[in-house]
């Protein structure tokens, strides 16, 4: 059974760049422990995290928007892997409205993020580098030791310094400050101090200890450069151990930290603030030495047999990813379906992925859109899962993906955009303690360009088929465009002696498809619900189409809640009966609400609309998260279809008993399939009524009753007026 949309079980992982091999490990201990607690695990990261902010990939931090989410109980922030400052103060001040839960930071205390729900857990940088320290001192036995660390004032670069000097005074050995050299954690840093050696500014020490496996790497190869023989003339050690050192020589001996168990510790720390006991005291985790030939000693051939595994299928998916043309592919698509299927042909280039949803925002082809909407409509792209129905969810729904997955399945939240233009998320399921690799970024270009261009193609089709009038109204249907709708409200509201009344309706909601069929349809539909809202709204009122989906009427001619009702019915009527939406998108896909307009602004006034549209939306949703929503929506749209549908030929066609199928229609909808066949036939009949110069009798045959008194009777029971008053006070 699915978790209640609001039951706070998950834990979320906020990371930069998650798929490094520092963040890899860390995200291996957290899935394991989770997995082991029976606990989600939901990780919000970017792609690029460009150490200077740039505005062209700001759009990627909306990712972090998910850690609002109500269904997480805790969050793990691996905070060393933002490197740019105005990214750390974006998700400071994230952070600090998410003082409801449980947040654990690994990295260095920040003081910025020292809120009173925040623990701090790190693995000892001095522990870690007087380890290092002691293996050259005691393995080794050499005394003239430099240490290259980072930049200077940096507490990791400072702790890394300090644990050095504490193996030296243990051995008797004096601190000299002239043998710490700072760098920038850099492989350029490397390369600047084996060239001072070469040059003689600085003499050669017997072993150089350098504070991340980058720096070792550039001091490695340009030592070589300058024939300085490692280890013979002198050895060199890391730290970190990134799984690069293949591609140097000789091979870094270095130190790998706790990170595994840091990820575990996080975890448990989170769970149990949850269950609202206290953890048990943190303890840093201890480090390994991992043997290498740069300092003399031998490499572990089992390590260096996984090492090497690991490379060679990174090396292999890389070249898979590098040589295919999906991305050639998807800019090629003109369909949505044909973009998730070139996706599913694909699948094979993520490496070792369960499952992959391509999760897109309701409004994500409109380029005019001002923000993304919240409802989110995830597919499934593997090929397997082709046939399973579209999850349509709230952003911050986690639980709607775990539908089809194990409850120990991670899924990760990755942002599709395209400069100023959000999509959505592309979300990945591992079964395993497993990430996806750095080639997987090209994965993502792909998609976010062919949906750009695929959103393009849409805007050409679109102005194709229009032409332009004015700046003040729509190109398409001749109505008010959103700017010419608040200058004519504005004067309305102005001179208006009584209160004015308007209606909004919005149409394909919860729909993200724009193929060229589809674009053709919604583009006469758009024609034809224009054509009756100038027929069938009197000539006062002012009609708008304020988006691509959206209208909006304002000073209709109703003077009353009642007299609003039954405008609503009757436009209803004329659009469910006029137009094609009950054989097409399904008349779920069409909302619409009056209200008067009592703001104190035109602006005000259609965000008043705008809000009941959201709140309508809402419920959609909740009916559309339904078992058997699918089904359901499908009898209720042939029976606005066709109105003689009868109850057993609904069970016949979906196999559903009477009785059960009484039960979840109502459940659903709210009304019995009786009730809503009687409204049917109504709302056929109040399009008759208004549409047409059919006689009342006529109207009553034509919408399937045989008795004219019983239909005066059904029609008044649901209008609350008579067919002939109906008729009277609608024209």
């Amino acid at each position: 059974m699915a978790a209640p949309e609001t039951e706070a079980d998950i834990i979320g992982v906020i990371a930069a760049e998650v798929n490094s091999i520092e963040q890899r490990q860390i995200m291996k201990g957290i899935i394991q422990k989770a997995q082991e607690i029976g606990r989600k695990i939901v990780v919000f990261s970017n792609l690029y995290n460009p150490y200077e902010f740039n505005n062209d990939l700001a759009l990627e931090n909306k990712v972090y928007e998910l850690m609002f989410s109500p269904q997480l109980c805790g969050l793990i922030l691996i905070e060393e892997s933002f490197v740019n400052e105005t990214l750390r103060e974006i998700l400071r001040g994230m952070l600090e409205k998410r003082q409801d839960i449980p947040v654990v930071a690994i990295g260095v205390y920040i003081e910025a993020l020292d809120f009173p729900n925040v623990r701090f857990i790190n693995s000892d940088d001095l522990r870690d580098t007087e380890a290092i320290a002691e293996h050259l001192l005691s393995v080794h036995h050499v005394t003239k030791i430099d240490i290259l660390t980072g930049f200077e004032g940096n507490p990791a670069a400072e702790q890394r310094v300090a644990g050095y000097r504490s193996a030296l005074e243990r051995h008797g050995i004096r601190f000299d400050p002239a043998r710490v050299h700072y760098g920038d954690f850099w492989v350029s840093s490397g390369e600047k101090l084996a060239d001072q050696y070469a040059s003689g500014e600085f003499p050669l020490p017997e072993a150089v200890l350098c504070a991340s496996d980058h720096m070792a790497f550039g001091l490695l190869d340009r030592l070589m450069v300058h024939n300085i023989q490692v280890p013979e003339d002198v050895l060199v050690v890391g730290y970190e151990y990134i799984y690069e050192r293949i591609y140097h020589s000789p091979m870094l001996a270095t130190y790998q930290r706790g990170r595994i168990a840091l990820g575990r510790s996080a975890v448990d720390i989170i769970h149990s603030l949850a269950k609202g006991e206290e953890p048990a005291p943190f303890e840093p985790p201890e480090g390994i030495w991992i043997s290498g030939t740069s300092c003399s000693c031998k490499t572990d051939p089992t390590q260096l047999r996984a090492e090497l595994e690991l490379l060679r299928v990174k090396q292999q998916y890389d070249k898979w990813n590098v040589l295919s043309t999906v991305d050639q592919q998807l800019t090629l698509c003109s369909t949505l379906d044909d973009f998730v299927r070139i996706l599913g042909e694909h699948q094979f280039l993520v490496r070792w992925v369960q499952n992959m949803y391509l999760c897109l925002c309701g409004n994500w082809y409109d380029t005019g859109a001002e923000k993304p909407n919240d409802i989110l409509s995830c597919r499934s792209v593997m090929p397997w899962n082709m046939q399973n129905p579209v999850i349509t969810c709230r952003r911050s729904d986690f639980h709607a993906l775990y539908v089809n997955a194990p409850e120990t399945a991670v899924h990760y939240y990755l942002p599709i955009f395209f400069q100023r233009h959000f999509f959505g998320f592309y979300v990945l399921e591992y079964h395993g303690p497993d990430t996806y690799d750095d080639i997987f970024r090209n994965w993502m270009k792909s998609i976010s360009n062919g949906l750009e261009f695929l959103c393009m193609k849409n805007d050409i089709r679109y102005l194709l088929q229009c032409q332009s009038l004015s700046d003040r109204h729509d190109s398409l249907t001749g109505l008010y465009n959103q700017r010419g709708f608040e200058s004519a409200l504005r004067a309305r509201l102005a001179s208006a002696d009584h209160t004015l009344y308007g209606m909004i309706l919005r149409l394909d909601v919860l729909q993200d498809d724009v193929s060229p069929e589809t674009q053709v349809k919604q583009t006469e539909r758009a024609l034809k619900i224009a054509e009756i809202l100038r027929d069938g709204t009197g000539k006062s009122s002012i009609a708008a189409r304020l988006d691509s989906h959206t209208f909006v009427i304002a000073d209709i001619p109703c003077r009353n809640e009642s007299s609003c009702v039954l405008f609503r019915q009757k436009l209803i009527a004329s659009i469910l009966s006029m137009t094609d939406l009950t054989a097409s998108t399904g008349m779920e896909t069409m909302l619409c609400a009056t209200a008067p307009l009592s703001g104190t602004s035109a602006s005000e006034c259609i965000a008043s609309l705008r809000s009941l549209l959201k709140a309508q939306t809402e419920h959609l949703l909740q009916q559309k998260q339904h078992p058997h929503a699918a089904a359901l929506f499908a009898v209720r749209n042939q029976l606005y279809r066709n109105i003689d549908l009868s109850m057993e030929d609904a069970c016949r066609k979906y196999a559903f008993s009477a009785g059960y199928f009484r039960q979840i229609y109502k459940s659903c909808f709210g009304i019995s399939f009786h009730q809503d066949a009687i409204n049917a036939r109504i709302c056929y009949a109040s399009h008759l009524l208004t549409d047409t110069v059919l006689s009342i009798a006529s109207v009553a045959e034509q919408s399937g009753y045989e008795d004219y008194n019983y239909f005066l009777r059904q029609f008044q029971k649901v209008t609350g007026v008579t067919p002939g008053q109906y008729r009277r006070k609608i024209n």
